[in-house]
């Protein structure tokens, strides 16, 4: 009986090995993801500056001096980045139920470091050195909560999709136990999701402070 119950706690403890060696595996190829994309937006605004910057008037002085004398509604910005970052999280949640889950949360990591690169590499070869103030300006600090939660969520996501239709689910596939899989993991999101609602509230109440003090230099 005492070898059965050394022998049962060594294989919990050797699936808890694997499944976290397997969920940093699966981190560090979201956040190559991520890199990729942000190098990918800092090639493409370098080779085609020309029709992506000077020919759009992106970051340009027209499209920037309003904005800082601009007095936002805080609660409508609230309003309005709660319903698009909460609204990607959704459906990222929601695709991670299909096919397409894993797919959806690389393809995200990888437009949101496109994003990011694009606004970098735009503002430097617009501004020069204030084009760091400028980006840093943009994205700080609610991007230091947004990423991680994404990364975190995105993670989750590919988890769940991989255990549905890769792996199979854990204790059979009758419609009880499907649901009750998926609330539990459904759960296991809910950390993520709640770190994405702060990153909104930072990003509406904090950053356009920010914002307005660094447009001051321009």
């Amino acid at each position: 009986m005492a070898i059965s119950l050394i022998r049962q706690k060594n294989t919990e403890n050797g699936l808890r090995i694997f499944r976290q060696s397997e969920e940093a595996e699966q981190m560090a190829k979201l956040l190559y993801t991520l890199f990729f994309g942000f190098f990918a937006g800092i090639l493409g605004m370098i080779l085609k500056q020309e029709s992506l910057l000077y020919h759009t008037g992106f970051l340009d002085s027209y499209t920037l001096g309003p904005v800082k004398y601009l007095e936002p509604d805080t609660g409508k910005l609230l309003t309005a980045v709660l319903m698009q970052r909460l609204g990607m999280a959704a459906l990222l949640t929601v695709l991670a139920t299909t096919y397409l889950g894993g797919v959806a949360a690389y393809f995200y990591q990888a437009w949101s470091g496109l994003a990011i690169g694009i606004l970098t590499a735009g503002s430097m070869i617009r501004y020069g050195v204030k084009g760091i103030l400028l980006v840093l300006g943009s994205l700080l600090p609610q991007q230091l909560i947004l990423i991680p939660a994404f990364l975190m969520l995105s993670l989750k996501c590919c988890e769940l999709c991989k255990n549905l239709y890769f792996r199979g689910i854990p204790g059979g596939i009758s419609g009880r136990d499907r649901f009750r899989f998926l609330l539990k993991k459904g759960l296991n999101m809910t950390t993520a999701i709640t770190l994405i609602a702060a990153g909104c509230f930072v990003e509406a109440y904090i950053n356009p402070r920010i914002l307005k003090l660094v447009l001051r230099l321009f």
